[in-house]
Order: C-alpha cells, then sequence, then structure tokens
C-alpha cells in the first residue's frame, strides 16, 4: 500500500529529482494547463487559425526597414537630411540614410501619400523572393509609426507634459513589457496573447496541450491567467533530464542515470498525497509528461519538404554555409513552428500563438551594417516560411506580424542609432489586406510635428492597442470581450467587428 508521504517529504524528494526546478516548470507543467477561462465558443468545422509574433528584441532601427522612395521627392530628401545624409561605405560617413539606388521600390497603393521603398536586403537575390515580393502579392502589409501610448498625444502636450506619457518611455525592459502587455501606463505580469488564450482555449479540442507556443523561453505576452506559453526547441519538446518516460517508445536512455532517476520521479507520482497542493502538483506533472510525450509524437512524425536556413540542402547566398550562415538559428526555428503547426489536428487545436524572438538589434554604433546582414537573415527565414505554409495548405490560416521595443532615433550619434519610440512593423499572412502602408508615414523633418524629441524620436500615431486588436479579433476574441484582451483599448477605438485599421479580412 502506498505510504503517505509529508510536505517536507514530498519536497525534499522532488528537489532530489529536479521536478521541482524552474526549467521544469516552464518546459512541463506549462504544458497542460487547466482551463477556467470563460471561454468562447468557436466556430464548428476546423476553422484553424494561428498568431506568429516575431519580435525583434533591441529596438529595430525600422525607419530603415520602410521608407520614402527616391521617387518621393521632399519625403526622401527629409529622411536624408534628418539621418545626416546618404551612408557611404568608402568614407565610413556618419550617415544612416539608405542611397537612393538601393531602395527597393514597392508596389503603389491608392491610398499611400508618396511612393514607399523598403531595405534593399528585403528580397532575396536568387529568386528576389521575400518581403517585397509578399507585399506585391498583397500578401504582406506594414503599419507605419506604431508604438506605446497611454492616450493620443500632440507634440504640443508630450511636450509641455499635459498629456500622459507611457512609463518608462526609452527603457527596454518597461517598452518590451508594454508591448507584450498592451498596457502602457503600469507594470503587468499578464500579456494579451495569454489573456486572449484565457478566453479561446476551450474550444481547443485536446485542452492538454497549451495552445501558446514559444521557442523562444518564457515570455510575458503569452503569460495569462489560466493559460500560460509551453516552450520547445528545434527538436519539439522536452522531458525531465535522463528521465525515460512510459509513454515513449523506445526509452530515451538506458543508461544507469537515466533509471535511477526515472524511478525516483515515478516513485513520487505513484504516491498519494495529502496536502492539496502536493496532489495537484503531482497529478499535473503527472499529466504533463504523458502530453509533453504526445506532443514529441505528433511533432516528430512531421516532415517538410521546404528547406530553410540551416538546413545541409537550403540553397545558400554566395559564400554561405548551413555552419557559418548567420540565418540558421532563426531559420530553425521558423522550421519547427511550422511543423508544430502541421501537428495541429493531432493535438486538438484549432486555435494557438506562437513567441519567436530574434535578438541583437540595439544598434548604437554599425547600424548600416548590422541592418544589412540581419534583414537578409528575416527576410530569407520569413521566404522560407511562407513557403512551408504553402507546402502545408496554411498560407490562410497563419498570421505574422512583428514588434519591437521601439524605432531608433533618426539622427546618428556617431556610429550608429539610439533609443526612440514610433516605428515600422509589418504584417504578413493570407488574410491581412496586404499591399500597402497603414497608419500615418511621418514627417521626417526635425521641426516636423511627429518628431518630438532633437534627436529624431517619432511620436506614434497609431497604438499598439489598435495593432494588436486587429489580430485578436481575427483569432476569434469577440468585440464584446476585447476589453478583457486590451485594457486600454477603449482610449483608442469603440470595439466592433472590423478592426480599427481595416488591415485584416474577417
Amino acid at each position: 500500500m502506498p505510504r503517505h508521504l509529508t510536505r517536507r517529504d514530498f519536497l525534499g524528494q522532488a528537489s532530489c529529482a529536479a521536478v521541482g526546478s524552474l526549467g521544469l516548470l516552464s518546459t512541463l507543467l506549462n504544458l497542460r494547463m487547466a482551463n477556467s477561462a470563460a471561454a468562447q465558443g468557436l466556430p464548428v468545422g476546423e476553422d484553424y487559425r494561428a498568431l506568429v509574433c516575431l519580435f525583434f528584441a533591441g529596438g529595430m532601427d525600422s525607419y530603415n526597414l520602410l521608407v520614402p522612395s527616391a521617387t518621393s521627392g521632399t519625403p526622401y530628401s527629409n529622411y536624408v537630411t534628418t539621418r545626416g545624409g546618404v551612408y557611404d561605405a568608402v568614407t565610413n560617413s556618419d550617415g544612416l540614410a539608405l542611397p537612393s539606388s538601393a531602395i527597393l521600390p514597392l508596389a503603389a497603393h491608392a491610398s499611400d501619400p508618396f511612393g514607399f521603398g523598403v531595405h534593399p536586403r528585403c528580397a532575396n537575390d536568387a529568386d528576389r523572393s521575400g518581403i517585397t515580393s509578399l507585399y506585391g502579392q498583397g500578401r504582406l502589409a506594414f503599419v507605419a509609426n506604431v508604438g506605446t501610448l497611454a492616450e493620443r498625444l500632440t507634440k504640443t502636450t508630450y511636450t509641455n507634459s499635459t498629456g500622459k506619457r507611457p512609463s518608462g518611455l526609452y527603457s527596454h525592459a518597461d517598452q518590451v513589457r508594454q508591448w507584450h502587455t498592451s498596457v502602457a501606463t503600469d507594470s503587468r505580469t499578464i500579456g494579451w496573447a495569454g489573456r486572449a488564450a484565457d478566453l479561446l482555449h476551450a474550444g481547443n479540442t485536446d485542452a492538454r496541450v497549451s495552445m501558446n507556443i514559444s521557442i523562444s523561453g518564457n515570455n510575458t505576452w503569452q503569460t495569462g491567467r489560466s493559460i500560460f506559453n509551453y516552450n520547445i526547441s528545434t527538436s519539439g519538446s522536452s522531458l525531465p533530464s535522463d528521465y525515460n518516460s512510459p509513454y515513449e517508445n523506445p526509452v530515451v536512455s538506458t543508461n544507469s542515470r537515466a533509471a535511477n532517476r526515472t524511478a525516483a520521479i515515478d516513485n513520487q507520482l505513484q504516491q498519494e498525497y495529502q496536502n492539496l497542493l502536493d496532489h495537484t502538483f503531482t497529478q499535473n506533472f503527472r499529466d504533463s509528461i504523458e502530453a509533453s510525450a504526445a506532443f514529441r509524437d505528433a511533432f516528430n512524425d512531421t516532415t517538410l519538404a521546404t528547406t530553410f536556413p540551416g538546413d545541409a540542402t537550403y540553397v545558400y547566398p554566395a559564400g554561405l554555409t548551413s555552419a557559418t550562415d548567420p540565418a540558421r538559428t532563426l531559420g530553425q526555428q521558423f522550421k519547427a513552428i511550422v511543423r508544430t503547426m502541421k501537428a495541429r489536428k493531432i493535438l486538438g487545436l484549432r486555435r494557438q500563438t506562437f513567441f519567436l524572438n530574434y535578438g541583437g538589434w540595439d544598434h548604437h554604433d554599425e547600424v548600416i551594417n548590422s541592418m544589412d546582414r540581419m534583414v537578409d537573415v528575416v527576410n530569407r527565414c520569413v521566404a522560407a516560411y511562407w513557403a512551408a505554409l504553402g507546402e502545408i495548405g496554411l498560407q490562410n490560416n497563419v498570421t505574422l506580424y512583428t514588434a519591437s521595443d521601439f524605432a531608433r532615433t533618426l539622427t546618428s550619434n556617431g556610429a550608429g542609432s539610439d533609443h526612440a519610440w514610433g516605428g515600422n512593423a509589418f504584417a504578413l499572412g493570407g488574410a491581412v489586406n496586404g499591399g500597402r502602408v497603414y497608419g500615418n508615414y511621418p514627417d521626417l523633418a526635425l521641426n516636423s510635428n511627429a518628431i518630438v524629441t532633437s534627436r529624431g524620436a517619432t511620436l506614434p500615431t497609431v497604438s499598439v492597442d489598435e495593432y494588436f486588436a486587429e489580430f485578436a479579433l481575427w483569432l476569434g476574441v469577440s468585440p464584446g470581450q476585447l476589453d478583457s484582451v486590451l485594457p486600454r483599448i477603449r482610449n483608442f477605438y469603440t470595439p466592433s467587428a472590423l478592426g480599427p485599421l481595416g488591415l485584416m479580412r474577417a
């Protein structure tokens, strides 16, 4: 007969077997979540929808991602002047503007106030695929000058402090948190995708597996009150180190260390505990191991014909290999996300979110050369990701959007750019009303009403709340419950079936 353990006995043994470690909690216990949210119903049928957040950590200089085209006249001239002139690789000048000959023009739209262009690395050299091509196909759209806001501001209300500013405006930590939570006035630990998952998760047919999947570790964006993110790697899910799951065949390892560790954990899971916390912890842990093994089995059954950076058979740009390509890590992370989507039916998932963090954008120096390398990485990975979605038939069911701490100052600091505010982002998907720029691209002259600091920080005209509302409504959050996902949304928009920007189709 199983003996009753005291709480001290349980915690002591759990510590020895690493059951109580933070890493284990993030990778296992978060996989199986008690669903206590007031769930929304989903339409009958598969109706799969997934939202991918590609976060550019560090603050992307996005006014060199989306720029006035060389044919725009005054907008391009203001851009060049404010950025300190055109960068010259020969003289290594301090200017941060892209040369007119390098900018890739975007297909014109009737709503454009002037011609737009993008960074020269937004098209692959081999086949010209990527961001520029997807924009021309109407699959990708830009959102101009989006950022954190507590309320609508003007240059006057910002300057004389009569308007409410976001807290920690130019701080990495504060601005990342606000982009994850959509709340610009105080510190929150619940993210807006987590709040959406609290509402939508029960619509999945198998509640064992969290709908929030992260390939970049724990994050605030996917943290809800009941639903949290489940962390995966490029090889799928993870079980405790040296643990041979009874739900896997064959077992992971047969060495003595694994056998001892497995026996210790299994012994704990088979006990009957008097304390409710211990009992609940053990039950959830047992269910989590089972669910993790199921996830791994489903993931391992998926394959893709599309090649990504990091694959040996990927066609690499001249001079690069799978070992030297800077895109290999991001490419393999995108590949794991698409493989997880492909396993959706086995896992019983109709709604999912994915978090992917690509860091290193805090370019206080070498912004031109760093952007050249990193935008190429993004472009090639996005192109492969989009092709893979086409392979599995999900281009119309998945939306990717980009975000970053903030944009960079328009003026040069002598070697790069510094922390600023409003910036440019893009969204990609079959449900995106693409081929146009949403929001108001600012006048980049330093004395314009759009620029609120002498260094060239732009005042956002699109709030993150409006940006996120487009995706929350598309994912399935009803207009009546949008306030519970985006607590400050009514400062900018009255919820309805139509999104505030018109970015997404129903």
